[in-house]
């Protein structure tokens, strides 16, 4: 089977065509659990989620510590709001292959998405120390330390964001929240505020704060 031609494949979303290469690869070898991976990442990326599930579980039937398989499956249920089913499978993709920052993240967003942030924070830490500059683990990985109430750690985390993306309006409003949960400095807070409705004029949450800071002053 041609890899390259297959992830061009994949990548222009040709997924009939892409389809046909791996189930003619399957019917060659149908012992080498990669293929039905490939096929249910496809089938689960074209919306047929039950196919793509059973495609993972062949996968395991092959090869019961394959941590693409756990972590395809995984996945689907994330995807689904499936938090709960998700973690036990990340967990045993991780255990197989405890380097990848991807298994670490997906990890921790499903307990944060289940409300244990406690939980969370071994596994979003390890995934921000892997790949540390990826700017959705280091934003995700801040907020955590926010909602934890490590201000100090959150602060310097999407500190360190920002120094790559300044325009960043998330993490400049949850910054400047950390950083007056540190120093109460309610007017450095409202600067930060309107610098993040001068680059985003909708952002509700900054208006809001700036509402309310406004109030503080006058106090």
């Amino acid at each position: 089977m041609n890899e390259q031609y297959l992830i061009e494949l994949i990548q222009q979303k040709k997924y009939e065509q892409a389809l046909a290469m791996l189930f003619k690869a399957i019917e060659e070898n149908p012992d080498e659990p990669n293929h039905y991976i490939n096929a249910g990442t496809i089938l689960a990326d074209a919306g047929k989620v039950e196919e793509a599930e059973r495609f993972f579980r062949k996968a395991l039937t092959l090869d019961a510590e394959h941590s693409g398989a756990y972590y395809g499956l995984a996945n689907i249920y994330f995807n689904y709001e499936r938090y709960t089913d998700a973690v036990p499978l990340y967990q045993k993709a991780l255990a197989v292959n405890n380097g990848d920052a991807d298994i670490h993240y997906m990890l921790g967003m499903s307990f944060i998405n289940s409300g244990d942030f406690q939980s969370a924070l071994p596994y979003m830490m390890r995934s921000y120390e892997l790949k540390p500059a990826d700017d959705e683990v280091a934003f995700q990985y801040g907020l955590l330390l926010c909602q934890l109430s490590m201000y100090e750690e959150a602060v310097s985390v999407l500190d360190a964001l920002l120094a790559g993306q300044p325009e960043h309006t998330d993490a400049l409003y949850n910054i400047a929240l950390a950083r007056y949960m540190t120093d109460d400095d309610a007017a450095r807070a409202l600067e930060t505020f309107h610098r993040v409705t001068a680059i985003q004029p909708d952002h509700l949450l900054a208006g809001h704060a700036i509402t309310m800071f406004e109030q503080l002053k006058e106090e």
